[in-house]
């Protein structure tokens, strides 16, 4: 909704889109580089992820979940930029950002939802295959791996769908149309601007009354606790099984082959273990700040810090897969070496046959502008013959 153009001017208070300075530090300063870090690692995970010598169900699972990490971070990216002065005070910028925040914000949602149903899927996977190796490596490269991405995609997408309606904002030109303002509310609510009757339909108020409630639950609550549980319980079996890797009971022939495959599984284990314990730490406390904002919300400024922090643990738990992998899989960095120092050699082929082709062409030219011309020689020779 816009409304006509005010000759008034707003504040640079105001007009500032961060509220205080903790805000402005974590979210404006420290996100934006935590941004770059992930969207880079992530996209390296996926480059060795997905060779066809790695791809098996769980990498394939921990490749869904880069690209839902890297949807996160991407859509992440213009809420930092709004802490910034020459984006906060430009209108364009303005008008764009605050006329799609909602529905940046629906996606970063979406994405945060799959992701959390996602490490649930690759813990419990992670789980099966350490209790039943053989059952594992017998359905190591399956079609139902798609179907669950597919369905967890969907159904997080139908779950967090509410964001897009669950807000209403008014938009106002301020200082004869240079300043672009907003002002958002909840689409149930009961006060409507300018003391109007709420003109939503019912089914807008009761998605937008019903939908945190069902989002608190299915995608906060019962993930979060099944992710502590299976957690926990794969570091119980990891325990249990390094037990039965003592030095000393090793055999050869096929025991030994057995025991091998048995090491492979549980360095992926451990490899998984690890993510899943990094996105306990750091996404935990952001499920319990967002449910204590839906059911008791306080627009303090003392919140809105803690809650800046605590994003800032979130976009950190999205960067540091990549750290977790370097440090937790030899197989991942030897792949990794191995694909970086393919790359060099692929760009200095590149660029030396770039050189030799210039060379060519500038002794070509060089000859010409010389006047030997190659192909008047038959010419004079067939003159000579002639005679």
């Amino acid at each position: 909704m816009m409304s006509e153009v005010s000759s008034h001017c707003l504040t640079e208070r105001q007009m500032q889109l961060a509220v205080n300075d903790i805000e402005r530090l974590f979210i404006g300063k420290v996100v934006p580089v935590l941004i770059v870090f992930g969207i880079s690692g992530n996209i390296l995970n996926l480059t060795v992820l997905l060779t066809p010598a790695m791809r098996t169900r769980s990498n394939v699972l921990l490749s869904c979940l880069a690209v839902a990490d890297i949807v996160f971070l991407v859509f992440m990216f213009p809420h930092s930029l709004a802490h910034y002065k020459i984006f906060a005070f430009n209108y364009w910028f303005r008008r764009i950002y605050l006329g799609y925040k909602m529905h940046l914000l629906a996606m970063l949602n979406w994405a945060s939802a799959a992701a959390i149903w996602l490490i649930l899927v690759i813990c419990l996977e992670r789980l099966m295959g350490i209790m039943n190796p053989l059952s594992a490596r017998r359905h190591k490269r399956t079609s139902k791996t798609s179907v669950v991405v597919t369905v967890i995609v969907v159904s997080t997408g139908f779950l967090t769908s509410y964001y897009h309606f669950s807000y209403y904002c008014a938009y106002k030109r301020f200082c004869n149309g240079s300043q672009f303002h907003a002002m958002c509310i909840r689409s149930d609510s009961e006060r409507w601007f300018r003391n109007q009757t709420n003109p939503n339909s019912a089914f807008v108020k009761a998605v937008a009354h019903w939908g945190p409630h069902v989002n608190a639950v299915c995608v906060i609550v019962v993930p979060i606790l099944l992710v502590f549980i299976s957690n926990a319980m794969l570091i119980y079996t990891i325990r249990q099984r390094q037990k039965q890797f003592n030095p000393q009971m090793s055999y050869k022939s096929e025991s030994q082959m057995s025991g091998s495959q048995s090491r492979t599984e549980q360095r992926v284990t451990t490899t998984v273990c690890a993510i899943v314990t990094c996105f306990t730490i750091t996404q935990g406390p952001s499920a319990f700040i967002t449910i204590m904002a839906e059911y008791y919300p306080i627009h303090h400024e003392f919140m809105i810090a803690v809650t800046a922090v605590i994003t800032t643990m979130v976009v950190l738990g999205k960067a540091l897969n990549f750290v977790l992998f370097c440090l937790s899989s030899a197989n991942f960095r030897s792949r990794l070496l191995q694909h970086t120092k393919r790359g060099l050699l692929k760009s200095a082929r590149h660029r030396s046959i770039s050189t030799n082709t210039g060379t060519t062409s500038v002794d070509s030219a060089s000859t010409l502008k010389h006047g030997s011309h190659p192909s008047r020689a038959p010419f004079v020779k067939a003159r000579t013959v002639s005679q």
